[in-house]
């Protein structure tokens, strides 16, 4: 058996390209008891931005606590302060003190300093009490992806899919250090990256955490199978004891697993993972993700409605990107369009932390004409760019 615990927070979307702090607030403030007729995603995102302490932010972590101190329903008793220790290790130990101290989710920044998530869980391999060796195995995670779906109530269609973002979304500990909780210079003066939270004041009172003791089941020096990919799959829910563990995995039991798709990180050398989606009745019911190199599980994440499967035929993405006009983000550059037999589809999908997709669960097809890159997401859209700057956006 191993031990988790999660809060249950109701996923939202963010409502613009850089309102995640907003949309973490009202997560986490809904979670501790303040209606969602008493917030807006506009509202609280002026509230994070006005009190910013750094120019140049969305949100920073002191707008954002700001925020949390100043909304929190009077029956809430705790309070909210900025963690920024300089090791991941002390960052997620305080992550994981908050769940089993205090219930009650962290937000923490996660891609360097781009983006702000909500940690609305944790397993670990025994109950993390004072004294206790423990290891972390994951933790649950509702990472705002852009759709504005406002205005936002406990009922809303976040967290169905594709562009309204997973209801939740395990993340292994090894992908939590490696893809997300890597650290970001807010106001250290030397350069050293700190591992930022916005949670409760006290300091942790367990143990480290340490990575669970689990050999890579190939050694990476080739690309494995899909078929071996959906076998990591069935093998890695298992190993983590998935289904032992919160209640929304209970939509995964009956759903079976099907045919994996190849996504390249474009951030990264030589990097790449295997997207599985869980399939019944010819709709989506969740993601698993595997390394397709050394076929570890890095996630699984769990929609909170069935969805339509994300057309994934290589010929009629080039299709409908032929009936596209593209028009250049620099401004007075003009529009062009894609022409026959001049541009090539990428072997594999895409992704990396961007703006226009905060999830590796919602990649890209990457097309290549001459010197222009043009980047069709899953659910259909185009972009002609990535946006890959910005600070609490």
């Amino acid at each position: 058996m191993t031990w988790t615990f999660d809060t249950g927070a109701k996923y939202h979307t963010q409502d613009t390209n850089y309102y995640c702090g907003a949309a973490c607030a009202m997560m986490v403030l809904a979670e501790i008891g303040l209606p969602y007729a008493s917030m807006n995603q506009d509202d609280l995102y002026n509230s994070n931005h006005s009190h910013n302490v750094k120019p140049g932010w969305a949100t920073d972590p002191y707008g954002l606590q700001f925020t949390m101190m100043d909304r929190k329903p009077a029956a809430f008793t705790n309070s909210f302060v900025v963690y920024k220790p300089t090791t991941e290790a002390e960052g997620t130990q305080k992550v994981v003190y908050t769940l089993w101290r205090y219930r009650v989710s962290p937000i923490t920044l996660v891609y360097g300093c781009m983006h702000w998530i909500v940690v609305r869980g944790v397993q670990t391999d025994v109950e993390p009490t004072p004294g206790t060796p423990y290891s972390v195995l994951g933790l649950w995670v509702n990472n705002p992806v852009h759709r504005n779906n406002a205005p936002h109530d406990a009922g809303d269609v976040c967290g169905s899919g594709g562009v309204n973002g997973v209801e939740a979304q395990w993340v292994s500990y090894a992908n939590w250090q490696s893809t997300y909780f890597t650290g970001c210079d807010y106001d250290s003066g030397t350069g050293t990256r700190q591992y930022i939270s916005v949670c409760d004041p006290e300091p942790p009172r367990i143990e480290l955490p340490r990575r669970p003791k689990f050999e890579s089941p190939f050694n990476g020096r080739e690309l494995i199978r899909r078929e071996e990919a959906l076998r990591m799959v069935s093998d890695g829910i298992d190993r983590y004891r998935l289904h032992d563990g919160v209640e929304a995995m209970r939509k995964l039991r009956q759903p079976r697993f099907e045919e994996p798709v190849l996504v390249k990180r474009l951030d990264r050398l030589d990097e790449y993972y295997y997207l599985a989606p869980a399939m019944m009745g010819g709709e989506v019911h969740g993601y698993a993700q595997v390394d397709a190199l050394f076929g570890d599980l890095q996630g699984v994440s769990i929609l909170a409605k069935p969805a339509r499967p994300f057309d994934l035929d290589r010929e009629r993405v080039a299709k409908r990107a032929l009936d596209h006009v593209f028009s250049l983000r620099d401004e007075f550059r003009g529009r062009f369009r894609l022409r026959p037999d001049t541009f090539c589809v990428s072997p594999t999908m895409v992704w990396r932390p961007c703006r226009e997709s905060y999830s590796p669960h919602l990649p890209f097809w990457q097309i290549t004409a001459g010197t222009q890159t043009v980047y069709v997401r899953a659910d259909g859209e185009m972009f002609t760019s990535l946006t890959t700057g910005g600070t609490g956006v």
